[in-house]
């Protein structure tokens, strides 16, 4: 059982690592280390060797925290402490992946501003108006698969409520020891249904945030642009639609596993796989599909045209604040992903309303 614990942190953790260190060769050509760049730049010597740099420093660094992590975990029994030295070991993995991308991206910004050795001549923005006649995602109507099988598990639990046992187990250590217990009660067992519904309507609300993300074509190629931007988003929103689909298929093992009391070595079995599924996959999509489609189709020819210089707009390298863009939604300057408009009310709204009823639903069913 303890082996199959420390194989899913691993292979949680390793996979996080992995995308990490691997940032500056995900994010578009468009960009480096969160500074808008033009091509001919992004494949010059000085920015390879930075690319290559921050690869060997982020390995170094998160390869020791990895280590640390995991050894320290053998080394404890406490199913308490096991848990604060992995929330620990979280704490430090966000905090030196932070310092390690600022320094880049000062690097990054200077580099850019005392090294013109790459002219940059004209500014061009690229806009089709016909962008969002394109098959952009998979409808949401795919989730009715979810909700289908969420409404079976609900009738499942009424019909079979007294098959549960009195003392349900809710929390497992590193060993498969059963650490929290609550008594049988309608709200214990449906809670897991209503964590199923709010993930479920989550996945739904990135599902179209992606439909409704800022366009970004490059002027060099727009057609093949708009080729990669269209795969990029359809790639994930299938993405986010099977992954949705496994979880609710996880929390659906779960609840079985209280009906039938099973072997808890194959919830771990289970739990793992499912996981293992989910990474292995946003890994895959990640280094075949890049930001914004970027290794989709081959590389677009380099040039020295600059795309529309927004970095004023950037704070701290990662958080968009436009108050003259309308959009809610923009692609990522580092890594893979969306990020909101910080400038916008509406933004605010959306981000603290879905914490509300994240955090209000784990309260309830807890």
């Amino acid at each position: 059982m303890y082996w199959l614990s420390m194989l899913m942190l691993f292979l949680m953790f390793i996979s996080t690592s992995v995308v990490l260190i691997s940032m500056p060769y995900l994010t578009s050509e468009r960009d480096s280390f969160g500074v808008s760049i033009s091509q001919d730049m992004y494949y010059s010597d000085e920015l390879s060797t930075m690319r290559k740099k921050y690869v060997w420093i982020s390995s170094i660094v998160y390869s020791i925290l990895l280590l640390f992590c995991l050894v320290s975990i053998s080394l404890i029994t406490n199913a308490g402490q096991q848990g604060t030295l992995i929330i620990v070991y979280v704490v430090c993995l966000v905090t030196c992946s932070t310092i390690i991308n600022v320094i880049f991206h000062l690097k990054m910004k200077k580099y850019k501003s005392a090294f013109p050795s790459v002219p940059l001549q004209k500014t061009i923005l690229a806009i089709d108006t016909a962008f969002r006649r394109h098959k952009l995602i998979f409808s949401n109507k795919w989730f009715l698969i979810h909700f289908a099988i969420i409404i079976a598990n609900i009738a499942l639990v009424l019909l079979n409520y007294n098959r549960f046992p009195e003392i349900l187990p809710m929390k497992f250590d590193f060993n498969g020891q059963v650490t929290r217990s609550v008594y049988k009660s309608y709200r214990t067992l449906l809670g897991l249904n209503c964590m199923q519904i709010v993930m479920t309507l989550l996945f739904m609300f990135i599902n179209w945030s992606i439909l409704k993300s800022k366009q970004q074509i490059n002027a060099n190629d727009p057609q093949k642009s708009i080729h990669q931007n269209t795969t990029f988003r359809r790639r994930w929103s299938l993405f986010i639609i099977l992954t949705g689909l496994l979880i609710v298929l996880l929390f659906s093992f779960i609840q079985l596993n209280m009906m039938f009391l099973l072997n808890i070595e194959i919830l771990f079995i289970v739990s793992i796989s499912i996981v293992s599924m989910i990474l292995i996959g946003s890994l895959l999509l990640s280094f075949t599909t890049g930001q914004g489609g970027s290794r989709v189709g081959g590389r677009i020819t380099p040039s020295n045209v600059e795309p529309t210089n927004n970095d004023a707009y950037w704070k701290f390298w990662g958080i968009y604040f436009n108050p003259h863009d309308p959009s809610l939604f923009i692609e990522k300057r580092m890594g893979i992903g969306w990020t909101i408009n910080f400038a916008r009310p509406m933004s605010w709204f959306l981000l603290l309303g879905i914490l509300a009823i994240v955090i209000g639903t784990a309260l309830l069913v807890s």
